[in-house]
């Protein structure tokens, strides 16, 4: 058992990256790894308006899928590895839809990612009580939130996934499946294995 916080993040981080590795349209970057051993590493921060500062900045994010040629964000993935309650669920989704723009630091100078209409979030737990057919923290939201209109430059309740398992081997691998169905095209390191 992995002891360390943030370890199994790291690790779903570092599969993703070379997953994508191949791609042309893609760079993967995630938090809760060694720099020195992986280029991807970079602490992901959420913020709103033009330049990140601690002033305007929202969130933290685990691991962030954006396009090359757009600087657009595709996929957010906020990662919780211990049990999680609908309040921190929540927490995480809505500092994450309040934000206008990602930035990662890389050769100490930021780099600044856009939201779009097309970017998405998954937000993935451990719930011991979870169950196939019930997600209350993602129903209540598409049903509370569903039909407000938010600006083009936000993540779409409808973009918005929520995954929980009994425990955090159970949630990568259906994040891991998940992921998989967004992008496809995995190639070369990235052939599916287990993470935990």
């Amino acid at each position: 058992m992995k002891s360390i916080d943030g370890e199994y993040t790291g690790d779903f981080g570092l599969w993703l990256a070379r997953y994508l590795k191949g791609s042309s349209q893609f760079s993967v970057y995630h938090d809760h790894g060694k720099r020195q051993e992986d280029p991807t590493v970079a602490a992901i921060k959420g913020f709103w308006g033009h330049e990140v500062s601690n002033r305007n900045r929202l969130t933290d994010i685990d691991v962030m899928v954006v396009n090359k040629a757009s600087n657009e964000v595709v996929l957010l993935i906020e990662i919780e590895e211990s049990q999680m309650p609908p309040k921190k669920l929540l927490g995480d989704i809505f500092a994450a839809i309040m934000c206008n723009h990602f930035a990662v630091r890389i050769e100490n100078k930021n780099r600044n990612f856009a939201l779009s209409s097309r970017t998405r979030l998954i937000v993935a737990g451990v719930d011991p009580n979870s169950t196939e057919d019930q997600n209350i923290a993602e129903s209540a939201i598409k049903e509370r939130f569903g039909g407000v209109a938010f600006p083009d430059n936000a993540i779409p309740i409808e973009n918005i996934k929520v995954i929980t398992k009994g425990d955090i081997s159970k949630t990568l691998k259906a994040l891991q499946d998940e992921v998989m169905g967004i992008f496809p095209m995995g190639q070369g390191s990235g052939t599916p294995h287990t993470i935990c």
